[in-house]
């Protein structure tokens, strides 16, 4: 048995199966407690495989996204009246103007909560599986400036150029 669980390791290290492996002996337990048909199990296998690359995808979209801390709508106080309706930030929410491909500019007074809104929504869209950056202008102004001479600047032009949404923020603090 142990050379058995031996070669499976090896071939879902072969095939970069990191969750099947650490899910398999779970997974016979269950199967041998609950006579659990084959397809049935390899699908339980497969589903904690689904769900390691969903959740190490999403983890790595937010670590290129590059937001602020403390980002989530889900506390934004919407009791306090900025001229942005409640109703308004759950149309956002939805997030159907990305897939339309419409812009947002967000501009009202500083301490509104304008950054924080718009880094809300980016991490909306990150967790809708979305690629997207939040950058400030002086960021995307250096990475056009830089893209040519610097590998990791053209890296991150080329990320940005395939982006589903990219938030620039303090638009208004840069010399144009």
């Amino acid at each position: 048995m142990e050379s058995v669980k031996q070669e499976i390791k090896q071939l879902c290290e072969q095939f970069r199966l990191g969750a099947l492996y650490p899910a398999l002996d779970q997974a016979v337990q269950a199967a041998e407690k609950n006579n659990m048909g084959y397809a049935t199990f390899t699908l339980q296998l497969l589903k904690a495989e689904a769900a390691h690359r969903t959740q190490r995808d999403e983890l790595k979209r937010l670590k290129t996204a590059g937001l602020p801390k403390g980002v989530d709508l889900d506390h934004f106080d919407t009791s306090v009246d900025i001229g942005f309706p409640p109703k308004r930030m759950g149309q956002l929410r939805e997030l159907n103007w990305v897939d339309q491909l419409f812009n947002i500019v967000l501009m009202g007074p500083s301490g509104v909560g304008k950054t924080r809104i718009a880094s809300g929504l980016c991490l909306d869209a990150v967790r809708a599986g979305y690629s997207a950056y939040f950058r400030t202008m002086q960021d995307i102004v250096h990475t056009l400036q830089t893209k040519d001479a610097v590998p990791s600047q053209n890296t991150e032009y080329r990320r940005l150029m395939k982006a589903n949404l990219i938030v620039i923020d303090d638009i208004m603090l840069f010399p144009l």
